[in-house]
């Protein structure tokens, strides 16, 4: 689930907003992709949205990106698909125009792929400085016999807009799977190009970055990677960010400790050098158990979003002239709950955390959560999604 502001600012304030819901059935055969126009019109009566069914041509579609108009002279979405359920392994790339009313697409950009890879999440990026933004993914693909193999790999962006079959090139393989942030750091008088990057099947989060001086992907013998964490557990999602607000960036990252059955979140600081020094570490919140499943492993937690409560908030400084440290909403994914992890204080150097659940569905899997000032009354609302409930649940912090 995500919900994207257009970059069309003829359109009237609540009207540029979308909201887009990922559906899928373990036991059916292709699964169903909504689209929610200008949902801040109906908060006052969210039973009246009208969840339009977007399309129903893909197995276990995930995360929907964001598509600029760059990309094909119109904005939208790229969805991503694909999961280890049997059946359901055979993932895509699709990119939709959401400007029209039907959308148009899909336009499948994996469309040459020759395994069945399963796809999460997009990053636009220029990895050829060619001047386009180029599509960089994780995949990974799990045969019934054999080893599971995963890449790093970006989609060539030539200038066809909404095309189906662009070409793959491979950064690395063996080790990111599922998601990755991408990030600028300094080290050694320079910048670097990095992806941070959880690596699910292999229980670690690692960094690859390129020395090449005009950040270039092309050449693959500059390309570098060192593992951060080696004993990090499954990691379903990874979030850089200023979490403190001071000016420096960190990341955290979602990780599930199979052997011990429980889930937490990390937060890593960024080293003086990243491709030498130790990464810092602090658990800010765990104890986070799944729910056991009949069928398949389960974890927890799931993905992370930071936000601001209030326009106003956001805009306002702390007692030490900086901004106010933002809230984490957090997915507990196969717990079922929603949390909301509230800074303790606005000290810089405390990164305790208050657990809060948002919402309980009482079921076994929650989903993603959106959430945006889709009214421009000054609050932030936040819709949650609760996968084996088939429920949306919908929050504002308007009075």
């Amino acid at each position: 689930m995500e919900a994207y502001f257009s970059e069309d600012d003829s359109l009237e304030y609540e009207d540029r907003w979308n909201l887009y819901i990922s559906s899928f059935d373990p036991l059916g055969g292709l699964d169903e992709v909504y689209i929610t126009r200008a949902p801040g019109r109906y908060l006052s009566d969210v039973a009246s949205w009208n969840l339009e069914v977007m399309d129903k041509s893909a197995y276990w579609p995930n995360n929907p990106d964001y598509l600029p108009s760059s990309i094909g002279g119109a904005e939208g979405v790229i969805w991503t698909s694909g999961f280890l359920v049997t059946g359901k392994t055979d993932g895509q790339l699709q990119m939709y125009d959401t400007t029209q009313d039907p959308v148009i697409g899909p336009y499948n950009i994996a469309a040459n792929d020759s395994d069945e890879w399963s796809y999460h999440r997009v990053v636009w990026k220029d990895m050829d400085i060619d001047g386009d933004l180029d599509a960089l993914t994780a995949r990974f693909h799990k045969p019934l016999i054999g080893f599971t193999k995963h890449d790093l790999v970006w989609f060539e962006n030539a200038g066809e807009g909404f095309s189906e079959g662009w070409t793959a090139h491979v950064v690395a393989t063996n080790g990111p799977d599922v998601h990755f942030a991408t990030v600028t750091l300094s080290a050694g008088g320079r910048d670097f190009d990095c992806v941070v990057v959880g690596e699910f099947f292999k229980e670690r989060t690692s960094i690859y970055w390129t020395e090449s001086d005009t950040n270039d992907w092309t050449d693959l013998s500059k390309v570098k990677s060192r593992v951060i964490n080696a004993d990090a557990g499954q990691v379903f999602d990874v979030l850089v960010d200023d979490f403190n607000r001071d000016g420096t960036l960190e990341f955290i990252a979602s990780e599930y400790k199979t052997d011990l059955g429980v889930g937490q979140v990390t937060l890593y600081q960024f080293p003086e050098d990243f491709r030498t020094d130790e990464f810092p570490q602090i658990v800010i919140a765990d104890g986070f158990q799944p729910h056991n499943m009949l069928v398949g492993q389960s974890m927890s937690p799931g993905s992370p979003k930071v936000y601001y409560p209030t326009t106003e908030y956001a805009n306002d400084l702390a007692e030490d002239g900086l901004p106010h440290k933002p809230f984490i909403l957090l997915s507990g994914d196969d717990d079922g709950c929603m949390y909301i992890l509230y800074p303790d204080t606005e000290e810089r150097d405390d990164w305790t955390y208050q657990k809060h659940i948002l919402v309980n569905t009482t079921h076994t899997t929650s989903g993603k959560m959106a959430h945006g000032d889709f009214n421009n009354d000054g609050y932030e609302d936040v819709v949650v999604a609760g996968y084996t409930a088939g429920q949306l649940y919908v929050y504002t912090y308007a009075p």
